[in-house]
């Protein structure tokens, strides 16, 4: 990144949903050392929305930090014979084998040679699709397992070498800075599939019983136990399972954080993660949507709402909807059934006052989203409030002034009560199709047609659900785009 052009830069902002940004870089001339080089006053003078500067620091953050931590495990191989000299007693030399033996797996790891139809995927930098991402994590696992001459128990530092490998030899896989949390977690869960048969064997039980399992407890005997079963074979990454105790202190934790102005955003992300088993538990039991918040309240933030979707399904909920948007806009509008809309009649009010392309883009996809439920015959008040008080008590996005780039307002309410305010209209979409699966909310009967639209293009099936033909009074036929 250091080395990165301008225009380079300009590019890496536009694949993080931060386009918004670039004529501001481009004019400040802000190269990749600059954006390195950028501190909290920089930023707040370069980016207008709280939540952009928040999102940019972060990454910035995360990319020091991995590549510090990358600098610190070759200084450890390139220091480990000068260690050797050090050791003097026998449990000293035990350990120090043990150490060295993982630094020359780790300097010696390469990348395994993936099948070809996966390769022409990351040749094309692809954003991989879930049956694509399985094959790649189970050709990752495989190849560890050779590496580590037949274990099935790789450490945190061999998880952490491997992704890394990933993400630097295809950095679009990063997915907006998430993507080494998330590939981790899909490489870790991969070893817990292929463990499963043989956890009656005994060296299992044996690995078991040393990380805090009870012998012979079946798996599903305690929930707190059923956490965090990542059992670690040289060195021991986290406890096997989370006490009350500790899911308190992370509890705890994450509320004094939600109070803080600038926040450690790394850390709420580890500690959401520690915390989603007792979340999910919770969701499923139907617990009262106040408690969950009341936990957990980094969920009314759009970001970890988002995170906490593509964790459930694997998607990126934000750039799914932008491409929808983006690509069904034109035909929503020139649909006969939202000619005479009162938010059809506005937008093209409101379109006569402007002459910039970003702006009439914004404008349209806007106004495509919210006749989504007219296009389909649905409840309209189950959908977006557009200037007038929220009435449902399912999801539902709340729009002040949609067509005034200085004044227009998006929330995301849940229960009449207001969960998070949004940037635009696109991340107020993405929130309320996030919503209902995150809080695992029943869609209801008159609003199913129009999320099932969505959804059908968020999860990539086969055949979507369709639009009306366009420009036909009372037409019905199907329209796939």
């Amino acid at each position: 990144m250091e080395s990165w052009s301008v225009e380079q830069v300009c590019n890496w902002l536009k694949q993080r949903n931060l386009g918004e940004l670039v004529p501001k870089f481009r004019e400040e001339e802000v190269s990749g050392a600059a954006l390195l080089a950028l501190n909290d006053r920089m930023v707040q003078q370069l980016v207008k929305k709280i939540g952009h500067q928040a999102v940019l620091m972060d990454l910035i953050k995360k990319y020091q930090q991995r590549k510090s931590g990358l600098e610190s495990l070759t200084y450890c191989c390139e220091t480990a014979s000068q260690k050797f000299a050090e050791v003097v007693s026998g449990k000293n030399l035990k350990s120090f084998f043990a150490r060295h033996k993982t630094l020359q797996w780790t300097s010696s790891y390469a990348l395994p040679d993936f099948p070809y139809d996966v390769k022409c995927i990351l040749a094309e930098k692809k954003c991989p699709d879930h049956s694509t991402r399985i094959r790649i994590i189970e050709f990752l696992q495989a190849d560890m397992t050779k590496y580590l001459e037949g274990s099935l128990y790789p450490n945190s530092q061999q998880y952490n070498i491997v992704v890394n490998a990933l993400l630097q030899a295809y950095p679009f896989l990063d997915e907006d800075g998430n993507g080494f949390l998330l590939w981790k977690r899909a490489l870790k869960d991969r070893f817990k599939y292929v463990r499963r048969p043989i956890e009656d064997d005994e060296q299992v039980l044996r690995n078991k019983c040393k990380f805090g399992h009870r012998r012979g407890q079946s798996r599903k005997s305690s929930f707190a136990e059923n956490k965090h079963d990542d059992v670690q074979g040289q060195v021991e990454e986290e406890p096997a399972h989370l006490k009350g105790s500790a899911m308190d202190l992370h509890i705890k934790w994450l509320n004094q954080e939600y109070m803080k102005t600038q926040r450690n955003w790394e850390e709420v992300d580890n500690r959401m993660n520690m915390t989603i088993e007792i979340r999910r538990k919770m969701i499923s039991d139907k617990a009262p949507l106040k408690d969950i918040l009341r936990l957990f309240p980094f969920l009314r933030c759009p970001y970890q709402l988002f995170r906490e979707f593509q964790l459930l399904t694997h998607m990126d909920i934000y750039k799914k909807t932008v491409e929808i948007l983006e690509l069904y806009s034109e035909n929503i509008l020139s649909l006969y059934v939202v000619r005479n809309n009162p938010i059809n009649i506005m937008l093209q009010e409101n379109l006569k006052q402007h002459t910039e392309e970003d702006v009439l883009k914004y404008m349209k996809m806007t106004a495509a989203c919210l006749l989504l439920p007219e296009v389909f015959g649905d409840d309209a008040s189950l959908f977006a409030a557009v200037n007038e008080e929220v009435k449902a008590l399912t999801p539902v996005m709340e729009v002040k002034n949609p067509f005034n780039v200085n004044s227009c307002e998006f929330a995301l309410y849940i229960e009449r009560e207001e969960l998070a305010q949004l940037d635009d209209c696109t991340m107020a979409l993405a929130a309320l199709v996030a919503a209902f699966h995150v809080f695992d909310i029943p869609c209801p009967q008159r609003i199913h047609r129009t999320l099932n639209f969505l959804e059908s293009l968020v999860f990539e099936v086969r055949k979507p659900a369709s639009l009306p033909t366009p420009g036909r009074p009372g037409g019905t036929q199907a329209s796939t785009i």
